[in-house]
């Protein structure tokens, strides 16, 4: 069984996948059989003979696969929140976004938890306390398959229900982490030019605005935008740099970090991965990529498995997996890009309709240049806001950074127009092409790759294109 031998991890995460995915259509059946018997498949399709203590392994991960089946059972079949009228509730509004053509405003409750109340305008800055009277109603389902799932979309993000609010009153805020977050927002919106503000909003605190969205699908980089992996690798190795090796203060500054971009999914990933790794060098460990990984997304869905069903945890996990996987060669990390492209296409395809062609080409170089972009912006920037003398003059270079790229991104996909649009052929070659990444991951030979690809392509065009 190699992958008991290459990234255990791994074979929970696929099995606990695929029960999530059957979940919506046969219910708790999929957690209880679907889960161990995609455990034991996967296993058996890495089969080896040879390898010393695999039972053991094997036997300890059906045992921890049937634990995790029942916790995220005992977390999915919970009752909502009733619907009820709140009187005087006090909470603090820890995130306000645009929602369509209103805003919608999180509130962090004393007593119920998390709310999402909608707003006509951005009347409250993130970070204010308020005392309010109001009712809560359920969040709605998606009314066909594959369609926008109210419920969980704001499940994965630990939010209750919706409240409608009534006699809002404003308390005495102190000290928050939001309340800081709408702070440098506004430095940024007041002090920076526009694009580098734009971006160092999307890096520092995971907001970006509608155009900057809308510019990034055009070039099939909007990866590059939701703080991930990506963004958490750059803060930690900036921190390793200024601060040198020391894994508890390098563990503070990138939990930091993540908790001031909102903790998104994909950056909770990103960051339990790299703790994974501090971990396991504070011990003597080898570290493995992809087992970290899979770790990471096992420890979230058991924690919310709501989560799931995000997509860009989804995406998230997908791109981390299919980098630790990548060959570590001068070639691999050339073709990071594309194969992330590639590997995130049916996921992309099955939630957008389309993925743009120049994505493959502006993705070549796209990570390289945006990690040096957002270091050079983010200590300028930095430097400026504290009133470092003489700074300021460079942000109009550093403006200069994105310009540039706006320029090179709008040429590509000028000269590459067109996207691939969503077919169920095209489907199962770019899934076909993800399943070869993995069989070559695990070095297995040509008569298992060959065996492996139409069962494992097959199973997840089942699983994720069809149901």
């Amino acid at each position: 069984m190699e992958i008991l031998r290459r990234s255990p991890a791994l074979g929970l995460l696929t099995a606990l996948a695929a029960g999530l995915a059957l979940w919506p259509h046969v219910g708790s059946w999929a957690l209880f059989v679907a889960v161990p018997v995609f455990f034991v498949g996967a296993n058996f399709l890495s089969y080896e003979h040879d390898l010393p203590g695999q039972w053991k392994i094997f036997l300890t991960g059906l045992g921890l696969v049937m634990l995790l089946s029942l916790r995220i059972f005992s977390v999915l079949s919970e009752a909502d929140m009733s619907e009820t009228n709140l009187h005087n509730e006090v909470g603090l509004v820890s995130l306000v976004r645009p929602w369509g053509r209103m805003y919608v405003m999180i509130i962090d409750t004393e007593h119920n938890g998390r709310l999402a109340a909608r707003l006509r305008f951005a009347e409250y800055m993130e970070g204010t306390r308020i005392m309010f009277d109001g009712s809560t109603r359920h969040f709605k389902t998606a009314d066909t398959p594959g369609g926008f799932d109210e419920r969980n979309y704001w499940k994965a993000r630990d939010v209750e229900s919706w409240v409608s609010l009534r006699n809002v009153e404003e308390l005495p805020s102190g000290f928050s982490i939001p309340l800081m977050r709408y702070r440098i927002f506004r430095a940024l919106t007041i002090h920076m030019p526009k694009l580098t503000g734009e971006y160092l909003k999307a890096a520092w605190l995971g907001q970006h605005t509608d155009e900057l969205d809308r510019q990034h699908r055009r070039w099939g980089t909007s990866h590059l935008l939701a703080v991930s992996g990506f963004h958490v690798g750059i803060a930690v190795l900036c921190a390793r740099l200024l601060f040198g090796q020391n894994p508890w203060l390098l563990s503070i500054i990138m939990w930091a970090y993540i908790l001031l971009t909102g903790a998104a999914p994909s950056a909770m990933r990103a960051g339990l991965m790299i703790q994974i790794g501090i971990a396991s060098q504070l011990f003597g460990r080898r570290v493995n990529g992809a087992n970290s990984v899979s770790a990471a997304a096992v420890l979230l869905l058991a924690f919310r498995p709501f989560l799931f069903w995000d997509v860009g945890w989804r995406l998230s996990v997908i791109s981390a997996l299919a980098i630790t996987m990548m060959p570590k060669t001068k070639l691999g990390w050339l073709l990071i890009g594309p194969v992330v492209s590639m590997s995130t296409f049916p996921q992309i395809i099955t939630t957008f309709d389309s993925m743009p062609c120049a994505g493959l080409v502006i993705n070549l170089f796209a990570p390289f240049y945006f990690a040096f972009a957002f270091v050079i912006a983010s200590v300028f920037a930095f430097l400026s806001l504290i009133n470092f003398p003489v700074v300021g003059n460079f942000l109009f270079a550093v403006e200069g950074i994105f310009l540039l790229w706006e320029r090179v991104a709008d040429f590509i996909a000028d000269v590459i127009p067109g996207s691939f649009g969503y077919h169920t052929g095209t489907l199962i070659i770019w899934t076909a092409a993800s399943m070869f990444l993995v069989c070559r991951y695990f070095e297995f030979s040509a008569a298992r790759t060959a065996a492996i690809i139409p069962v494992m392509t097959f199973a997840a065009y089942l699983l994720f294109g069809v149901l």
